[in-house]
């Protein structure tokens, strides 16, 4: 499995929020059976080593989804980040994240993707 992140477009203007994107690509020979579930999942922005958000810091009820991605095929999962700041165990994070390039890393239980950048206006 590879795991691959991208955005819906590069730059944002002061209104528009990012859209992440995962994508789950089955590189094997075979068909494999997958949790894509949000147990799973995380969506993590960061902006240098600075930790910015990530989906895993404030998960409710997480779950197990269990797909079959036949080989070669791929799944994709969106997250709109609304531009706020996270941390571990949900905790207030008072500051907005400023105008600037960030970096997005798509990750699916221990498999990450490389990170993609993108701007905020």
């Amino acid at each position: 499995m590879a795991v691959i992140a991208s955005t819906v477009q590069t730059t944002h203007g002061p209104s528009e929020n990012p859209v992440l994107v995962m994508s789950i690509k089955n590189q094997g020979k075979f068909d494999c059976m997958v949790d894509v579930g949000t147990s799973q999942q995380e969506f993590a922005v960061m902006s240098g080593k600075d930790r910015i958000f990530a989906t895993s810091d404030c998960v409710q009820d997480p779950t197990d989804t269990n797909i079959v991605i036949k080989s070669g095929a791929s799944e994709t999962a969106r997250f709109t980040w609304t531009r706020v700041r996270s941390a571990p165990g949900c905790k207030v994070v008072n500051s907005k994240p400023r105008p600037g390039t960030y970096g997005f890393t798509a990750k699916l239980g221990e498999i990450s993707s490389e990170t993609v950048k993108f701007e905020l206006k």
